[in-house]
């Protein structure tokens, strides 16, 4: 069963409601809405309880105090398998918005492993980003570059910042200037960092030590859990 969220958003319920039934096609699994008119219910509902949300523009500056929520869930009962997928949306949602949203949950659906989407205000304009899709953040000319499987982008932000939304989805910072995804390290020699696309990151000697033991503690838990 699919858990969706409407958070004061209730003009859209219709075109979503319809546009996720063609998505499901044939799926004996089928979906369920659910609507909260503000922030505190959806919260109170337990917010990693469903699959996608969707809230209305006007609670966009509720967006640090509802990623603290999902983090803090997140580190208390992690749940990789699921989407939680998450954005804002006007009311009522144009039905071109709501097929880009479909086909990019459908593109995330393809990956093995599913992650958190968080926005993030880049050179590009506003972007929901797979954290599972994400190699590093790399901190430079007081802009934080975000490199992707599929992209790159720029927003104004700190590392400090990042670091506070992506801590507990297996991120780490091997140096000052970087956070990495564990993920998509193929291999660490001496005080540099491969990545799977073949970006070289430096591990500081001060981290090395910490970062090493964090790494191989993930490698140990992913083999547990094969």
């Amino acid at each position: 069963m699919l858990k969706v969220a409407l958070c004061n958003c209730p003009n859209s319920k219709k075109i979503i409601d319809e546009k996720i039934t063609a998505f499901m096609g044939s799926s004996d699994t089928g979906h369920k809405i659910f609507e909260f008119n503000d922030l505190d219910d959806f919260i109170s509902a337990g917010l990693l309880n469903f699959d996608l949300c969707f809230f209305g523009q006007n609670l966009r500056k509720d967006m640090g105090t509802l990623l603290e929520h999902i983090e803090r869930a997140s580190s208390i009962k992690p749940d990789p398998k699921k989407l939680n997928f998450l954005t804002f949306v006007d009311d009522p949602i144009s039905e071109d918005d709501c097929e880009k949203m479909i086909d990019f949950i459908r593109r995330n659906l393809e990956q093995s492993s599913m992650s958190l989407a968080v926005e993030f205000l880049t050179d590009k304009g506003l972007r929901s980003i797979a954290l599972n899709k994400i190699l590093f953040f790399e901190f430079y000319d007081r802009k934080v570059k975000i490199k992707s499987q599929d992209n790159e982008f720029v927003c104004n932000d700190t590392l400090r910042n990042v670091m506070t939304l992506v801590s507990s989805h297996d991120f780490h910072q091997p140096h000052k200037s970087f956070i990495v995804n564990l993920k998509h390290i193929t291999s660490i020699k001496n005080y540099v960092i491969t990545m799977n696309d073949g970006s070289l990151i430096p591990l500081s000697q001060k981290k090395s030590k910490d970062f090493r033991t964090i790494y191989k503690a993930y490698i140990e838990s992913r083999n547990v859990h094969k």
